[in-house]
């Protein structure tokens, strides 16, 4: 298979152009410039103040090595410094170009602008050098969502099966959702690859605990348990079936990358501050944000009671686990483990299959999120000393 190149020494898997909004006030502008041009997505952040999480999540998306140029849309009035996000970003050596709506006449000149540079950049990306490239060129993340009594039976195994084949080809793969880890500490711990990592990795838990206390509530939500889960620990166990068995080799935090090939911990759980407490996670897609932010090329999405979210800038490979539910949605999942729940398949032949997937998907197979067109993004405000955790 093949990649493009960067000019940062990365390998993209896919080809686009981002069209970023620094306000909820450049969105429709932003809207406009990426229908008119194919080959162009938008991502964004709605608030007008400036926000630390959010900043870096711009600023990590826009050097996405599968983005070969960025359009920067503002307002003009926001408080989120624009030029410095402006010359973050093209420190990855792309073309990064900035549109201010106040400054260029309003939204009609604005959006004629936005779609020459879109233009000119998509030629560009077309004749991006190519190189071959491997599995352990790739940062793989993976997500859950919409979890069932199935889920930690088939999908989730099957995924972990794929997870540790891809680690042994020399890949980077992230997991996450510390808090959907509760009651699985023991086994966390103990695939702990140091001592270094296992403090990190308790200390995180501990926060999880702690945010789950505060907020009266625990990652379980009113689907999880129609779907029949009932403890926060059945999901957690369940849950961490995805990451396979391999050791944890480092702890990562939002906006950080991993440099070596192994399994690596997401730490989303933003410092306690019952002052200003800060929401976990809003919603699968902000899950994924933090993912594409870490760098992965590719998002593995297991689930059971079926969810049809996608995302911008990387493929997304939905797995899901229920029998039913794959066959009631099969125009939304990838790979259908439900075999596993009907005694049809093994999880190491649905978890071969997903191998198999995941290497065409990198190749430039459209997954179906991506043939259907979802692009589901989401960056919320993460105030208060919850910053402070992402640097």
């Amino acid at each position: 298979m093949k990649g493009y190149k960067r000019a940062d020494g990365k390998i993209g898997i896919r080809n686009h152009v981002a069209v970023i909004y620094t306000v909820e006030c450049a969105h429709h502008v932003s809207d406009t410039i990426a229908r008119s041009v194919p080959g162009v997505e938008v991502l964004g952040y709605a608030g007008c103040y400036s926000d630390p999480y959010a900043f870096r999540m711009l600023v990590e998306l826009g050097k996405h090595p599968n983005v070969a140029g960025v359009i920067i849309v503002r307002i003009g009035c926001e408080s989120t410094d624009v030029d410095l996000l402006t010359s973050l970003i093209a420190e990855s050596g792309k073309r990064v170009e900035m549109i201010n709506i106040q400054e260029t006449g309003g939204s009609l000149a604005s959006i004629s602008i936005g779609k020459q540079y879109a233009l000119e950049m998509i030629e560009t990306a077309e004749k991006t050098e190519l190189q071959e490239i491997s599995l352990a060129d790739l940062i793989i993340g993976v997500e859950c969502g919409g979890s069932d009594a199935t889920s930690g039976l088939s999908a989730n195994p099957a995924t972990g099966w794929a997870v540790d084949r891809l680690v042994e080809h020399g890949a980077r793969v992230i997991f996450s959702e510390l808090p959907e880890l509760l009651g699985c500490n023991d086994y966390l711990l103990n695939r702990a690859a140091n001592e270094k990592v296992k403090t990190s990795l308790l200390d995180g838990l501990v926060r999880a605990q702690g945010l789950g206390n505060l907020l009266k509530t625990f990652a379980v939500s009113v689907g999880n348990e129609a779907g029949g889960l009932t403890t926060i620990e059945e999901k957690s166990l369940g849950a961490l079936c995805k990451a396979g068995t391999k050791p944890i080799v480092d702890i990562l935090k939002p906006g950080q990358h991993p440099e070596e090939a192994g399994l690596y911990l997401l730490d989303k759980v933003g410092l306690l501050d019952t002052n200003q407490l800060t929401i976990y996670e809003e919603n699968d897609n902000d899950g994924l944000v933090t993912l594409l932010a870490s760098g992965a090329h590719i998002l593995l999405f297991t689930t059971g009671r079926g969810n049809v979210v996608g995302s911008v800038i990387a493929p997304v490979i939905k797995i899901c686990g229920n029998p039913i539910t794959s066959k009631r949605m099969s125009d939304n999942m990838d790979i259908n483990a439900g075999g596993i729940i009907e005694g049809i398949h093994t999880v190491d032949h649905i978890g071969q299959q997903l191998f198999d997937f995941i290497g065409e998907v990198a190749a430039g197979q459209q997954t179906k999120a991506e043939m259907l067109g979802h692009k589901e993004y989401s960056i919320p405000d993460k105030p208060g000393r919850a910053c402070d955790l992402y640097g």
